[in-house]
């Protein structure tokens, strides 16, 4: 009998509970031999029979883990946590699989991601006709206001973008409004068009674009800040809706073994909204929220930036941390508003725009660095980042040393002249590893104007980390799957995840299974500012757990995106359970 089912058969027969009395009595009738050892208090929960990969300083490795008032009490060998089971601890048979600490996504986007699970979800569909039909399915199933479609693959449709007359197809009495799984670009219907006064005459807004049929009509391909136009004759989300659509986002990461996440946009309406989960006690992550600071596209409507930067410390609590500021630099490569170094191929000298020039980054993130807040940035385009590494570098010099922990996000492209800058500058690099491989979107939107060097450089994961920058990931979802156990496999192997073989983006940028483990665990925990409480499994860190029914390192790196998710556990309670799994 292995032990578990001897423990809960001990327990259930009530023979546990007497054995234990009857040691008590003989060392109480000892006592005056003897001096009595103080009672060691049972565990409320032991995980057996496993490999518990801790990531501590060591990397050790063990086989089981003991869990009390929430916090890890001990690991060791099953026979050492053996020793803590009690009449009333809860015993979880690992079988083989493995426990290492719960992932942190260090850019993820919860409650579109909740909305669009709830809606009309094209993130599966590869085709035209496959997201045709989705939505002519939506449609049909509610057929009233409004049709909105999340997460569809624009890589589909080429340069010029979707057209309009698809949507029109489906119907032209309803707007429709379908948004792009990159989350800058949409597609639209005549309607939608009509509906937010969008004509030939319409000039594009500032860093945004319309695209257009050859008469100048619009084409039904709204890019950046063109999407506002649209967005802003929707009905507005309710505020219950917006609390559940995050609750349901929440629970999607929980099943994807994420205990810890960094919001990578919100408003005052996000603030509200974790506050509500948290009352009432379903904030099952830890958060860090990046509010959005007001330049080009990235301004939540109604809010006024310094007001509710200055009201932000009455949202926060022990599970949330409003102190970070999230700064867009530029656009992406499919819309060509990436902002490069050198050129986009056949663009006449066009290199994208930055959103804010160097003299106002430069501005901006000193004053945040000042005030102690973490800058959280998105950089698509070499000279994005280079900006803003240049003014986390003029945040230094004027303020001097801090610990703010500024991290970018994205570097899809880093110039070679700017790598070694991540250790220097003491900048995380964040990464969405997901998208490190040759998929529709890089070799059908990008390759055209970037050309084969600059692609093959893209997303240098192993350069950073080896160069000694701290290399953290992010998923990004919904823009792509937020699956961590995906996108380590993807590091690992530049190639698509979903395939045995195929094209390879640069092998020579290819990371280690421990490496990435780390990226999704302790370092987002310290870009979080939680090292000294989670990232690791170590005694007197919050029980925050991830269970694998495997054990990675034993896994062939092919299958490590097969590999399920078994528990979730946040502070030693259990917030996701696999289907066919007790609680």
């Amino acid at each position: 009998m292995r032990f578990a089912e001897r423990v809960h058969w001990l327990q259930a027969s009530g023979l546990f509970l007497v054995s234990t009395v009857s040691v008590l009595l003989l060392a109480a009738c000892s006592a005056e031999d003897t001096p009595a050892e103080p009672a060691v208090d049972a565990a409320d929960s032991v995980l057996l029979n496993g490999v518990v990969y801790t990531v501590d300083a060591d990397r050790s490795q063990a086989e089981a883990l003991a869990i009390r008032d929430g916090r890890i009490l001990a690991i060791g060998s099953n026979e050492d946590i053996e020793t803590m089971v009690g009449p009333d601890t809860r015993v979880i048979d690992l079988d083989g699989g493995m426990a290492l600490p719960g992932f942190h996504d260090a850019h993820v986007h919860p409650t579109m991601g909740g909305y669009a699970l709830a809606g009309c979800n094209l993130e599966s569909e590869r085709s035209i006709q496959g997201i045709l039909d989705a939505v002519e399915a939506c449609h049909r199933q509610n057929p009233e206001g409004w049709l909105e479609g999340h997460a569809f693959d624009l890589a589909l449709f080429g340069q010029d973008g979707a057209s309009r007359s698809l949507l029109d197809g489906i119907s032209t009495e309803r707007p429709i409004v379908l948004w792009a799984s990159d989350g800058h670009n949409a597609w639209v219907n005549t309607l939608a068009l009509e509906l937010a006064g969008i004509t030939a005459e319409t000039p594009d807004p500032d860093l945004g674009v319309i695209e257009r049929e050859a008469d100048g009509r619009p084409s039904g391909t709204l890019r950046e800040t063109a999407q506002e136009i649209v967005r802003q004759v929707m009905p507005r989300p309710t505020h219950e809706g917006t609390v559940e659509a995050l609750a349901r986002g929440i629970a999607h990461l929980n099943a994807n073994g994420i205990t810890s996440f960094i919001d990578a946009w919100v408003g005052e309406e996000d603030y509200l909204s974790y506050q509500a989960l948290e009352q009432a006690d379903r904030l099952h992550a830890r958060v860090v929220t990046s509010l959005v600071y007001e330049s080009g596209f990235a301004k939540h409507s109604g809010d006024d930036f310094e007001r509710v930067l200055g009201s932000r410390t009455q949202y926060q609590s022990d599970r949330i941390n409003h102190d970070s500021i999230k700064l867009f630099l530029d656009g992406v490569l499919e819309g060509e508003t990436a902002a490069l170094v050198e050129p986009y191929l056949g663009m006449h000298q066009w290199r994208g725009d930055l959103i804010l020039d160097e003299e106002q980054l430069d501005e901006a993130v000193t004053r945040f660095d000042a005030m102690g807040l973490q800058v959280h940035m998105h950089a698509i385009g070499d000279r994005a980042v280079r900006a803003g590494l240049d003014a986390i570098e003029a945040a230094g010099k004027a303020n001097g040393p801090s610990d703010n922990r500024h991290h970018i996000s994205h570097l899809q492209l880093i110039h070679i002249d700017d790598i070694d800058r991540f250790g220097e500058l003491a900048t995380a690099a964040n990464f969405q590893a997901m998208w490190a491989y040759p998929d529709d979107w890089i070799l059908e939107l990008n390759l055209p104007v970037l050309g084969q060097e600059r692609v093959q450089g893209m997303y240098p994961i192993a350069s950073v980390a080896r160069s000694g920058g701290k290399i953290v990931g992010g998923s990004d979802w919904n823009v792509s799957s937020a699956s961590p156990l995906e996108a380590i496999e993807t590091a690992m192997r530049r190639q698509d995840p979903n395939a045995e073989d195929g094209p390879v983006l640069n092998e020579s940028e290819r990371v280690g299974l421990a490496a990435m483990i780390e990226a999704y665990t302790i370092n987002g925990a310290w870009l979080m500012h939680h090292e000294h409480i989670t990232g690791s499994l170590e005694p007197g860190k919050r029980a925050d757990i991830t269970v694998l029914d495997r054990d990675l390192f034993q896994v062939p790196v092919g299958e490590i995106s097969e590999v399920n998710i078994v528990r979730t556990i946040l502070e030693g309670e259990t917030v996701y359970t696999a289907a066919g799994e007790g609680q």
